[in-house]
């Protein structure tokens, strides 16, 4: 269904928000590029047809070779759906990973005593830096580089500690989100085969083990609207209580690539049909 939410941005963003807002409509571009390009190519044909129809025939009629080719790249799209709707998920879920990596360096540099650990860092580590802001940029990076390997929970609970923000403020948003990243660690390192830590992962619902996992189309637009709505809300709060800089997203390019289109707004709701996305 089509969705306001997927295209809605705040008035003021950090540099890590309006990274994942830029890929964020790449993707969304990406995904239903093919769906454009074939409703115009159709749209053309048919309205040429017409215009040049003198004798009743159809514009299917009027031009048989078109259409048949027309309907070949149908099939095309219909055929690699399921491969497209995998790389959506996938890249959906990595563009949220990398900012919350993102803003959480972000808000360790802004405030180093995030740091205090017993973490050790060796004087080499120390002197290879040109200043303490340089170390304390490394520091963070590492810091967060390691967290991420931990998984989401994980991240959540550091978040929690260190930050004093709850990520899941929406058992919904949560439960959506997590689904999402079990269903891309599968397409990452399974080739999307079902496994029992997939079973796991995705409780109460009945899937069978060794067979390819078929990414729902609700999926998609449910993990972008998800992670549209989780970045708005923490980046916001992050921002005020570490001081993180931010910039107004009507200056970004991103955003106006968006607005100079948004009478060619993307939309997922024809998501089931041959001929979409």
């Amino acid at each position: 269904m089509a969705r306001e939410s997927l295209l809605n941005t705040p008035d003021m963003v950090t540099r890590s928000a309006s990274d994942f807002y830029d890929q964020h409509f790449v993707d969304m571009m990406n995904f239903s590029v093919s769906r454009m390009v074939f409703d115009s190519h159709k749209s053309l044909l048919e309205s040429v047809g017409r215009v040049l129809s003198t004798d009743e025939r159809s514009p299917r009629e009027v031009f048989p070779e078109h259409f048949e080719r027309l309907d070949s790249l149908r099939g095309y799209i219909e055929y690699t759906k399921p491969a497209r709707l995998e790389a959506g998920l996938s890249r959906a879920v990595d563009n949220f990973l990398s900012y919350i990596a993102d803003i959480l360096t972000q808000a360790i540099i802004s405030r180093p005593d995030l740091l205090k650990s017993q973490e050790q860092v060796s004087m080499e580590d120390v002197l290879g830096h040109d200043s303490i802001e340089e170390f304390v940029q490394w520091a963070a990076e590492q810091h967060i580089n390691a967290l991420s390997f931990k998984g989401l929970e994980q991240i959540a609970r550091y978040v929690e500690k260190r930050l004093g923000f709850n990520m899941r403020s929406s058992a919904d948003d949560w439960k959506t989100l997590k689904q999402a990243i079990a269903v891309r660690n599968i397409i990452v390192h399974r080739r999307a085969v079902i496994d029992e830590k997939f079973l796991q992962e995705m409780k109460g619902i009945n899937l069978p083990k060794g067979e390819k996992f078929q990414v729902p189309a609700k999926m998609l637009p449910d993990t972008l609207d998800c992670t549209m709505r989780m970045v708005y809300d923490l980046d916001s709060r992050i921002a005020e209580k570490f001081s993180v800089p931010r910039v107004r997203s009507e200056d970004q390019e991103w955003h106006q690539r968006l607005h100079k289109h948004t009478h060619k707004r993307v939309s997922l709701k024809k998501a089931n049909s041959p001929a979409q996305d």
